[in-house]
């Protein structure tokens, strides 16, 4: 444990919207609205007003899978605040016909005036005369609207039945904002409220709820088919992104966990056998996060169900996850290790987002990095609980940790508690800020209060604030309550969540004492984009739990704190080297003066073991990015790297690779590229070999080969690739299996060293697999070839027809593609002669825009490039895309800054090094 320090908390008060002084003050005006018969919309905020907070909802939903019609009745019950003689809710893409607003003993008021905002997804009920405070009354409002298409609402998708033939299912996905599209709400998170769901449907489907079925009735027939009436059982208080029904004619599978709680997993009929492992991984996670929360699951089932073409890797329904095909079906011949772990880390996510996020959920989206960084960091947990040889908090520095500063050290960061009004704005939050830093914040402050600490904070924090809403300052001030307020952890954490970046902590010896200084760290601020520091109250300065071990014992972990400030502590005269952020817990990097960095790779050359795996990963990690940023001469990290002809453990090879990759990918046309690619060679030979060909039981082990090859095949390593072409023959010529864990290294290779055989005979298996994983596979190798730009043309042309490649996978093709140095600017010519379709395919509201620009972009490095995607973009609105372009020329930028810095000094280093 840290010794405690003292800290001063800070409030900040908000500012209330003119002229409305009974609202909330995290509101903000927006231009003047115009409602759909042109009159001034009334009601001028994004935001709902507070002043009518719904309690219950009676939702009857009658849709037709056949003619795409949604017939639907939604009675809200509401409780008045404060005195009003309007209601505001929302209301998206549907023929409102009957509106009736009652109140508690069933007399209707009068209605003056109804409105709709169209851009707001607002309605507007204006009354004769007031609701009264403290009053409960009820809205009835009838409607119809349509199935849509668009993995979005209330929506329509197929899957391929027994003869091939399209099966439909229609389905829902609220998250962020689409409950208002499947029915009128108060569609925001922290207006929940219980709801009750009656369902019309045929014979033939069944339907499903967050709670289960409490009455079926025969209603006879109807049109021809035989109609259905499901009642289900009324939800305990819920947000309305939550919510989900679907209708369907699944096959289940179902099992119960040692409390009696219904656990199913619903899929179509034909891989019903291949879900059972997802249903066991199910059951145990609800066992094990209600052990670990110390809080009994609240509904008395949890259903699972494989929704095909899933615009996400899954949601967190409450009581009724949704998961896409590849993370809810095992195939266990066709599966290798990573997507078995994948799945499993998915599985596990969803499962405690129904204690993080649905029994208790955030007030506003603002917050939405505290639901998804406990989540992604009790994935890991969960998983390392499940399956502890697979050793996943090893893993988890390098999955998140590493990812996270990487993104956060640039310029067009921002704080993981970013405020957030309109809801365009929420899908640009959805990132690796939110999702990755949030865990490794998660994963700091369980490193120095301790895992049993964090563990019952979070169980006090879920008893106190069940079925309700809470913002961060809740759980941090439940933290400091656990440990008897010890230390104060909303003081401690808000510098690390309401500003962006982290510190580089910069350590010099002077005589017998070690200066720590502190600082943020930006891979470059002239990042040619004009950017400007926000300033932070916090000075960009943070509570930093310094940890380190030197040569005098490298088993004792020191502990230090940084106040917002440097500190300087004594060392032993005799002191050879010392190594900071032990096992990479906290969130920063570490900046050593130059002898300092001479030790540590001496003692890494001589004997490496001293240091943890996950150790090794972080200096090299630091030492790479460094000298990415300018700080550190590139003969630090080449030096550095020397080591790895004796490494054997997956971490530090991880890390390592990533920087190689990025460096040849931006060297591709320059002096030192060929050079380079000969030294990696001579690195990866000694791990090739030692991994091999054959099949490990340990599990680490398969993913260190297919990390390992993969590599040894982009470098060209010609034992490697020779190996990988004769499997591939025999794959494609005699029908030879491939080891699971080897595809992605064999068809990578017949693919880039083959010619246009190899690769048709890739593409044709990719259009005959109904296999998701083997077909994103495929997808990966497609993008290798060499020598023949017209292969690449052609496959990008290919992302034009959705019945080829789906919609969701098309940013795999680009990234590929972009990611071959052949490729790069193929790709980014076909993005923007395609940028009016693809954005009609996926809207610039979604974050896939944003992805498809980061993932043809993350390559570029001349000038000219950062002068064509300026030049494209200028002027041109893309709305939830914004601050991926942001980044995307930030980077394109540091990539030209790096090459112009480092080129010669790595090819004068290569010359002297390289055989």
């Amino acid at each position: 444990m840290f010794q405690k320090a003292l800290f001063t908390d800070c409030t900040c008060a908000g500012e209330r919207p003119p002229n409305y002084v009974d609202e909330d003050s995290n509101m903000t005006k927006s231009y003047i609205p115009k409602a759909t018969n042109g009159q001034i919309f009334p009601w001028n905020n994004v935001r709902l007003p507070t002043t009518l907070k719904p309690t219950r909802y009676n939702l009857t939903i009658h849709p037709n899978l056949t003619t795409l019609e949604v017939r639907g009745q939604v009675s809200i019950e509401f409780h008045c605040e404060k005195e009003t003689n309007f209601i505001v809710l929302h209301s998206h893409n549907m023929t409102l016909i009957d509106k009736i607003i009652q109140d508690r003993r069933g007399h209707n008021l009068s209605i003056v005036r109804m409105l709709e905002y169209v851009r707001g997804q607002q309605l507007y009920i204006e009354l004769k005369d007031k609701f009264k405070k403290k009053h409960n009354y009820t809205i009835k409002i009838r409607f119809n609207t349509r199935l849509n298409r668009e993995q979005q609402g209330f929506y329509l998708a197929s899957y391929p039945g027994a003869e091939g033939e399209k099966r439909y299912i229609a389905t829902t996905h609220f998250k962020p904002t689409f409950a208002r599209a499947a029915f009128p709400c108060f569609d925001e998170p922290h207006f929940k409220a219980k709801f009750k769901l009656t369902i019309f449907r045929d014979r033939f489907h069944i339907a499903l709820f967050n709670t289960p079925v409490v009455n079926t009735d025969d209603l006879g027939f109807y049109m021809g088919t035989g109609l259905l009436r499901d009642d289900f059982q009324e939800t305990p208080d819920i947000s309305t992104y939550l919510l989900a029904f679907i209708v369907c004619d699944y096959a289940t599978l179902s099992n119960q966990t040692d409390r009696g709680v219904s656990v199913s997993i619903y899929t179509p009929p034909l891989v019903k056998d291949r879900a059972k492992l997802t249903l066991d991984t199910a059951t145990h996670a609800l066992e094990y996060f209600e052990g670990f929360f110390g809080v009994p699951y609240p509904l008395p089932k949890l259903d699972l169900i494989s929704i095909p073409k899933l615009a996400e890797d899954a949601m967190e329904n409450w009581g009724l996850i949704t998961y896409s095909e590849t993370t809810s079906i095992y195939h266990p011949k066709e599966h290798f290790t990573s997507v078995n772990q994948w799945i499993t880390k998915t599985i596990i996510h969803e499962i405690a987002h129904q204690w993080i996020g649905n029994l208790v959920t955030m007030k506003w989206w603002s917050d939405l990095w505290l639901y998804e960084g406990f989540t992604v960091y009790l994935e890991y947990l969960g998983v390392d609980n499940y399956y502890p040889e697979w050793k996943m908090m090893d893993q988890f520095v390098i999955d998140k940790t590493q990812p996270a500063l990487a993104l956060d050290a640039l310029v067009s960061s921002h704080p993981i508690n970013v405020v957030v009004q309109d809801p365009n704005e929420i899908e640009n939050i959805f990132d690796t800020i939110s999702y990755s830093k949030a865990a490794a914040l998660i994963h700091m402050l369980k490193n120095f209060l301790h895992e049993d600490i964090l563990q019952n904070g979070l169980s006090e924090y879920l008893i106190t604030y069940k079925y309700s809403t809470a913002e961060t300052k809740d759980l941090w001030n439940t933290f400091s309550k656990s440990i008897n307020q010890s230390l104060d952890i909303k003081a401690i954490m808000d510098p690390w969540t309401q500003q962006m970046g982290f510190p580089l902590v910069t350590l010099t010896r002077e005589g017998n004492e070690i200066v720590a200084t502190q600082s943020r760290f930006l891979l470059s601020v002239k990042t040619g984009n004009d950017s400007v520091l926000p300033k932070s109250k916090f000075d960009y300065k943070w509570y930093v739990p310094l940890t380190f071990i030197t040569s005098n014992d490298s088993e004792a972990v020191n502990y230090i704190w940084m106040n917002l400030t440097d500190v300087r502590f004594e060392v032993d005269p005799d002191l050879k080297w010392i190594k900071a952020n032990v096992n990479q817990t906290g969130f920063y990097r570490v900046m050593y003066e130059e002898q300092m960095w001479h030790s540590l790779i001496n003692i890494l050359k001589t004997n490496h073991t001293v240091f943890s795996a996950t150790d090794r990963a972080n200096l090299i990690d630091d030492a790479f990015t460094l000298c990415r940023a300018g700080l550190l001469n590139a003969t630090i990290p080449l030096e550095l790297s020397t080591y790895l002809v004796k490494e054997k453990e997956y971490a530090p090879w991880a890390a390592a690779i990533e920087h190689f990759q990025n460096w040849a990918r931006r060297m591709s046309e320059s002096l030192p590229y060929k050079l380079f690619l000969n030294y990696l060679r001579n690195l990866l030979r000694p791990i090739a070999k030692h991994v091999g060909w054959k099949n490990s039981n340990d599990y680490v082990q398969q993913l260190l080969r297919a990390k390992v090859l993969s590599a040894a095949v982009l470098c060209e390593l010609n034992e490697t690739v020779n190996e990988a072409k004769i499997l591939f023959q025999k794959w494609m010529l005699l029908n030879q299996t491939i080891d699971t864990n080897l595809k992605e290294v064999v068809y990578s290779a017949g693919v880039k060293f083959g010619g246009m055989s190899e690769w048709q005979f890739c593409w044709n298996t990719y259009n005959s697999t109904t296999i998701s994983t083997e077909r994103r596979l495929l997808l990966k190798a497609l993008g290798q070839p060499r020598g023949d730009p017209w292969l690449l043309q052609r496959y990008l042309l290919e992302t034009l027809d959705k019945n080829t490649i789906k919609s969701e996978d098309v940013k795999i093709v680009l990234a590929v593609v972009a990611a071959n140095p052949e490729g790069k600017l193929l790709a980014w010519r076909h993005l923007k002669a395609y940028w009016p379709t693809m954005h009609s395919l996926f809207g610039n509201s979604t974050s896939m825009m944003g992805s498809l620009i980061s993932a043809v972009t993350a390559h570029l490095s001349t000038p000219y490039d950062y002068y064509e995607v300026t030049t494209y973009f200028n002027g041109m609105n893309v709305d939830a895309a914004a601050r991926a372009l942001e980044q995307s020329l930030e980077i394109i930028q540091l990539n030209i800054n790096w090459l112009n810095k480092n080129k010669e000094d790595i090819y004068t280093w290569l010359r002297k090094n390289v055989i």
